[in-house]
């Protein structure tokens, strides 16, 4: 069986206590027989290690600190929640906005302190927030993570909530609008421009438009959507309750709520060698998730037919 190797973080892994490589966002995978109970370890640089026996249970109950994605032709296993090993106290930054104190510290792992008049709060912020920008707008609290290698812009209400989390290239926001161009993991450099609408303590996405920009950094450029984008857009289009009718074709468009119950809930979509074909991934229970494959056709620019993927 095909097993694949992601860390949140660069990562040493070993198996059986053998050096294997490094793990990082980028899929590594190696063919292992679950019977074997080989013992998997990653080893990061900074925090303890997670280290766990390889057996058929992997397919129901995760390993602590890990992530199990079950795809057609195999398992993924993301190592995410890394245990500290320096836990002074270190503030990374704090602003006061009227009587609002906002404290960005780190303590093993990096954490938010909302002090607001509705309650004081406490949230963990993932390694981007080690460089860490803090703005307030339209009673939010807008947060930008340079640090680890990525920028992500997170989005708490003053309750303590956080409404929106995501890697980004650049954002803006109006009045009551956030803009973003999200980078997407993919080796054509696509982007997707993205809007929030942000109304009493809500942040609701009403934009998810993909493009294939001349350079990785450039939110400016406005080339064309190719038509190899269209499956992509669509699955993304439904995921987040946006119109897609637009992208149906006439025959199709009268389908369009059989298609989304066809298609069954799903918490993201990932791409794969055939532009045609895309991963929905479903939840199955904490941290346990299962890929489906789906197939879109499209003819002039138009879906004609969404099936699964043989």
């Amino acid at each position: 069986m095909k097993l694949y190797f992601l860390s949140a973080r660069p990562c040493a892994l070993t198996l059986n206590g053998a050096y294997f490589g490094v793990t990082d966002t980028f899929e590594r995978f190696a063919e292992i027989s679950l019977k074997d109970n080989v013992y998997v370890q990653f080893i990061p640089e900074g925090r303890h290690p997670i280290g766990f026996f390889l057996t058929e249970n992997i397919r129901f109950q995760p390993p602590v600190g890990c992530e199990v994605y079950l795809l057609k032709d195999g398992i993924a296993l993301f190592a995410r929640d890394f245990p500290p090993t320096d836990l002074s106290l270190k503030v990374i930054t704090q602003q006061r906005f009227d009587d609002n104190l906002i404290t960005v510290f780190q303590q093993g792992d990096i954490q938010l302190s909302l002090e607001t008049q509705k309650g004081l709060f406490i949230s963990t912020l993932p390694p981007a927030f080690s460089v860490c920008k803090v703005s307030f707008h339209n009673n939010f609290i807008l947060l930008e993570g340079d640090g680890d290698a990525k920028k992500v812009l997170t989005v708490y209400a003053l309750n303590g909530k956080c409404l929106l989390q995501e890697q980004i290239l650049c954002y803006s926001y109006e009045e009551n609008a956030l803009n973003a161009t999200l980078p997407l993991s993919d080796s054509l450099g696509r982007v997707a421009d993205c809007s929030w609408e942000l109304s009493q303590e809500a942040c609701k996405q009403t934009k998810f438009l993909l493009r294939q920009p001349l350079s990785h950094t450039d939110c400016d450029n406005t080339q064309t959507i190719l038509d190899e984008l269209i499956p992509f857009a669509f699955f993304e289009s439904v995921l987040i309750g946006a119109n897609f009718n637009d992208m149906l074709s006439d025959e199709l468009q009268p389908d369009s709520d059989k298609i989304k119950a066809f298609l069954g809930d799903f918490c993201a979509v990932t791409i794969t060698d055939n532009p045609s074909v895309c991963g929905l991934v479903k939840k199955l229970a904490d941290r346990l998730y299962e890929v489906t494959y789906y197939t879109v056709t499209t003819k002039e620019g138009k879906i004609t037919d969404v099936t699964t993927a043989i």
